[in-house]
């Protein structure tokens, strides 16, 4: 009796058994690259240059003027949420 089992990206498994021995076998695959393998590096490449990239303009010491006001802009926002949030949770405990 022989079982064959094979799996489309795993290597080839062979199962054969001849009075209860149990022999296993495995041919490698080729050297092919899946398609997400070829992505994923892409992206990681993408990833690291945009790294890079922001690395060398903060050697540079560039920050243009509107990563400045956007920076102010939400600290003021963070501060105004925080006493809204305070004010709500005093309200809040007065009411108990």
């Amino acid at each position: 009796m022989s079982i064959v089992v094979s799996r489309p990206l795993l290597a080839t498994t062979t199962l054969a058994l001849h009075s209860q021995t149990l022999a296993v076998k495995h041919s490698h695959r080729s050297g092919h690259v899946s398609t997400e393998a070829v992505v994923l590096a892409a992206i990681a490449a993408l990833l690291l240059l945009a790294c890079a990239a922001w690395a060398f303009a903060r050697s540079r010491a560039y920050e243009p003027h509107w990563l400045m006001s956007m920076r102010h802009a939400m600290a003021e926002a963070g501060f105004h949420m925080s006493a809204t949030w305070a004010e709500f949770t005093d309200w809040a405990r007065l009411g108990r």
